[in-house]
């Protein structure tokens, strides 16, 4: 009887399992790769086609505003284009799993939050080796979650930054990769607000306001990034475990420039970056827990600002050399040593006895001409 019941179990699981297979291989079958070409309405064949199939766009100019409402791949050959005419988003995305792969995306309309891409509540989405250009916003992702952004050239139109949008603008969600895109004269090369998760590795930024701007943000990490000649290369507002790490921040010489600037954020690291030419290089105001270790700041008009209260900080192994001002801090209490390791200082006039590398008297950041700049700012040279 033990026999007979297993045998029969086994005969009613594989009955099972062919039918699931069979109720699952219609949509296996089904995805399939269609061609689209120049005379033909791309919003048309994204209506026809069925979810998981792939649009080919064969070269050439597509007009008009499109959007996609099921999980679709639109890949495009070389010479493809979007052009929104100027209206409203180019390319709107309502669905999850779509990837947009290799076309150029241009002239958005002009009106709040209009943009290149816009993607609502999609998950899953990727976005890669595509240019988007005279756009107010290049991408602009709401909710969104496990999204990748990677390979794009992204731009805005003509005119005052204060005119233009962001190249890519986060606004909640989780979970975003940005690897590899270059961002040029955009308001923020990435703002991003709201959001837990997100990784922005080997970027570049260009002659924007803020290269990378976060506010009210947690677990984001930046790694590898470039960003020169913007008003501000790193700008982060009320956010919390923040990782900055082997970033190039350059030029940024704007009387309002800054390298780093954290305010009112808690659990950051900065961590051997380059920061170098920048009318202020890292500037700390009401911070907690930050590891500033082995970074170089060099160049700049001040190397090292604290403002106000400043927690539990710890600062070892940085490099200040050729600063105009190396440091102006508020508070005269600032240990500026990890307790066992301090930091060199170019214009270190001691001495050192023992002949081990390390000054016998402490450092002392700032200067009477430091102190009289706080009172007359006017007679700096």
């Amino acid at each position: 009887m033990r026999i007979t019941w297993l045998k029969a179990a086994c005969v009613m699981l594989s009955y099972f399992s062919s039918m699931l297979i069979i109720l699952l291989l219609p949509n296996l079958v089904s995805a399939e790769e269609i061609s689209v070409g120049e005379n033909q309405s791309l919003q048309q064949a994204i209506d026809d086609a069925s979810a998981g199939d792939v649009i080919k766009l064969k070269k050439g100019l597509y007009k008009g505003s499109v959007t996609i409402t099921k999980a679709l791949s639109i890949v495009g050959e070389e010479g493809v284009i979007i052009d929104g005419e100027g209206e409203g988003n180019v390319l709107t995305i309502i669905a999850d799993d779509v990837t947009l792969e290799g076309v150029t995306i241009q002239n958005s309309g002009k009106g709040t939050n209009e943009s290149g891409i816009y993607v609502k509540d999609g998950d899953r989405i990727t976005i890669q080796g595509n240019v988007i250009q005279d756009a107010l916003h290049g991408i602009y992702i709401e909710n969104g979650t496990d999204n990748t952004i990677s390979g794009n050239e992204i731009s805005s139109f003509a005119g005052r930054l204060s005119d233009k949008g962001h190249g890519v603008y986060l606004s909640g969600g989780s979970s975003f990769y940005l690897e590899g895109n270059v961002f040029m004269g955009v308001q923020d090369g990435v703002y991003s607000e709201n959001v837990d998760g997100v990784e922005l590795i080997e970027n570049q930024v260009y002659y924007s306001r803020y290269a990378i701007h976060l506010m009210f943000n947690k677990n984001v990490r930046l790694e590898g990034n470039h960003l020169e000649g913007n008003i501000t290369g790193v700008m982060c507002m009320d956010s919390q475990q923040i990782d900055l790490i082997s970033n190039e921040i350059i030029d940024h010489f704007n009387v309002r420039g800054f390298g780093i600037i954290i305010y009112d954020s808690a659990d950051i690291a900065i961590k051997e970056n380059d920061v170098r030419l920048n009318s202020t290089g890292l500037s700390l105001e009401k911070t907690v827990e930050v590891q500033i270790e082995r970074n170089i700041i060099s160049g700049n008009q001040v190397g090292l600002e604290f403002i106000g209260s400043n927690e539990g900080n710890v600062f070892t192994e940085n490099n200040f050399i050729g600063n105009v001002v190396q440091s102006k801090i508020t508070n005269n209490q600032m240990q500026l040593d990890n307790g066992v390791r301090g930091n060199y200082w170019d214009d270190y006039s001691s001495y050192d006895v023992t002949g081990d590398g390390i000054g016998d008297i402490t450092y002392k950041a700032g200067s009477l001409y430091d102190q009289l700049l706080e009172k007359q700012p006017y007679w700096q040279f």
